[in-house]
């Protein structure tokens, strides 16, 4: 906090008012207020400026004096809002200050350590009432001694001793014990009066139990169901509150909305967002809360604002489904994304298919085609047309088989396809063709007869024929393309491709030098696209770590090693990435 400057500290002219910061030091000065409009802010140039503080605006509000009335006003200019008595100002909005009102520049319900108020008391003759009145002469009573009273719930008592006899005797002592102490500590008193004048022009209206209710109010957490209902963005109760994917952190539409314009990752952790969705459960617990505490309720032009500020569209809650599973931007481990409404239009919402295998299947196709097709026939033209596997060749033809009456049948995980259900017998034969993956077990078509979507590269192979496409090199380092794009130069001036480098990285894993993460992987092991690409990851980064520091450029050696390691979640931005080496083990915080 920064004071007006040394010409600034004697006012050229009579305060209309000052401000004492609450639980201040003894030895603080107070704010004297002489301008007819005083400025509150970051800004330097505010006459009340809070330069280090970022959770206050730069230009947060201003307080006016009417000369003629001698009404003051708070004026809000600031971002996040102001409150005075725990009530916030509408943004833009003027309000009438009283003596007594305290208000926060910085109010965090959960966090009231990071709390910026202070007490307006009004010195206009008008608006406040002459010591004298009270009966309280130089009473003595510290901000300290007044805000211990108050904790105790000791108001109410304080009130009645002042109207006492026995108390005005007790103050006349005092004030004749003050004249034997130095004059410098008498001024200092003199200064300590404002928390204690509040009080007792509080008591001196008959509203001493609503300033003790309020005053303790600040002291008392908030309860765990208003803390947990809390957007942490606006500290305000929720409303038509959000959840993101995958972190769940919860938000209000709105609040997010400004956020998500200037940051992609989630507001508390930082996590990267993949996906917006309602959270209705959270939205009627609001409702139920709201109803057990109506004085919590927003207003209706704070409702109003928030709803024109919130950017949310139904798209970005009802993504489309998305079914690339083996597509070369498919870095996603999950198969098949949702929306939040299922809905008969879903692409995924499939007729009855028939299995290709099945006497059903052989009964319309001889009903629809005139001339049929045999089928080995068919077989040998999906083979041309490029959709049958390469590695099915020397696996038992499947063509000639037929499925029983009630047959068990599995669902290819890539093309939504049925087909007979020959992993048990497999077990017994091994010419029959795999129709697993061998790690997450999910059940693929492309070595049995040739998955028929578009696009597959080849959703089920073993891993040394596996198709992982071009860009699987994108991002391959733990999703840092700046170490990737090193990787992909160090390949290209050797002329080889990532076809090259799985074979080296799975020949070293042969002879023990590279290690997995599931120790049953090995070249001939048969794995589903999502299982190779990551197992395959796990070997480029063993790769790139066993490149001697010779055959790397030098601004890539010479950059220190990141103490978070491969574990680094900033090492997505480039700027951290360009200036730290994370081809290494994690130093900092193991345990």
């Amino acid at each position: 906090m920064e004071l007006p400057g040394k010409d600034e500290q004697q006012p050229p002219q009579e305060p209309w008012g000052r401000l004492l910061r609450l639980g201040a030091e003894e030895d603080e000065p107070q704010i004297l207020l002489w301008k007819p409009e005083w400025t509150i802010g970051r800004r330097r140039g505010c006459d009340l400026s809070f330069p280090s503080n970022k959770l206050v605006s730069g230009d947060h509000c201003k307080l006016i004096v009417d000369k003629k009335s001698g009404q003051v006003t708070l004026e809000d200019t600031s971002t996040n809002g102001t409150v005075i008595n725990k009530l916030r100002v509408v943004k833009k909005q003027t309000y009438p200050l009283q003596s007594g009102d305290v208000i926060y520049l910085v109010y965090r319900k959960n966090e009231p350590e990071h709390n910026v108020a202070y007490l307006y008391e009004s010195l206009n003759e008008k608006q406040s009432l002459p010591q004298e009145s009270l009966g309280l002469g130089n009473a003595g009573i510290s901000p300290k001694e007044c805000s211990s009273l108050v904790a105790n719930g000791e108001l109410s008592s304080l009130s009645s001793v002042l109207q006492d006899k026995e108390a005005s005797c007790f103050l006349l002592e005092t004030e004749d014990h003050d004249e034997l102490e130095p004059a410098k500590k008498r001024r200092k008193r003199d200064g300590e009066l404002a928390l204690n004048l509040q009080l007792l022009v509080a008591d001196q209206h008959g509203n001493a139990q609503t300033s003790h209710e309020d005053v303790r109010v600040d002291s008392v957490k908030p309860d765990k169901m208003e803390e947990t209902l809390t957007c942490i963005i606006c500290q305000d109760l929720l409303h038509d509150c959000v959840s993101l994917q995958p972190c769940m952190h919860t938000f209000c539409a709105a609040c997010y909305s400004g956020w998500m314009e200037r940051s992609s990752l989630c507001p508390t952790c930082r996590c990267p967002v993949e996906r917006i969705c309602k959270n209705h459960i959270l939205n009627n617990l609001v409702e139920a809360y709201l109803i057990q505490h109506p004085d919590k309720c927003r207003s209706e032009e704070d409702v109003r604002s928030m709803d024109a500020r919130n950017k949310i569209t139904q798209d970005m809650l009802q993504p489309k489904v998305r079914r690339s599973f083996s597509d070369e931007e498919g870095s996603s481990e999950d198969l098949l994304e949702l929306s939040d409404v299922d809905s008969e239009s879903s692409d995924i919402s499939q007729p009855y298919i028939v299995c290709r295998q099945c006497p059903e299947y052989r009964r319309q196709a001889v009903q629809s085609l005139p001339c049929p097709v045999p089928d080995r026939e068919l077989g040998a033209t999906q083979a041309l047309g490029g959709e049958a596997p390469s590695t099915s060749a020397s696996l038992l033809t499947t063509q000639d088989y037929m499925c029983p009456l009630q047959g068990s049948h599995a669902i290819c995980t890539c093309c939504f396809q049925p087909m007979p259900d020959r992993r048990a017998e497999r077990e017994q034969d091994s010419r029959v063709a795999p129709q697993q993956c061998a790690v997450c077990l999910q059940p693929f078509c492309h070595l049995y007869w040739g998955c028929t979507r578009t696009g597959c590269f080849g959703c089920l192979a073993p891993f040394c024929e596996l198709n992982l496409g071009d860009k699987c090199l994108d991002g391959v380092l733990n999703n840092n393309n700046y170490e990737s794009d090193i990787l992909k130069n160090y390949l290209a001036t050797r002329g080889l491709t990532w076809k090259n480098m799985l074979a080296e990285s799975l020949l070293a894993l042969q002879r023990g030098i590279f290690l997995l993460s599931d120790y049953r992987i090995t070249g001939n092991t048969v794995l589903c696209y999502c299982c190779g690409l990551r197992s395959f990851r796990e070997l480029t980064y063993q790769y790139r770590q066993n490149i001697p520091a010779s055959e790397l450029p030098v601004t890539v050696t010479s950059r220190p090693d990141c103490y978070w390691g491969r574990n680094c979640r900033t090492q997505v931005k480039a700027h951290h990435a360009m200036k730290f080496n994370h081809i290494c083990e994690q130093t900092r915080f193991k345990n």
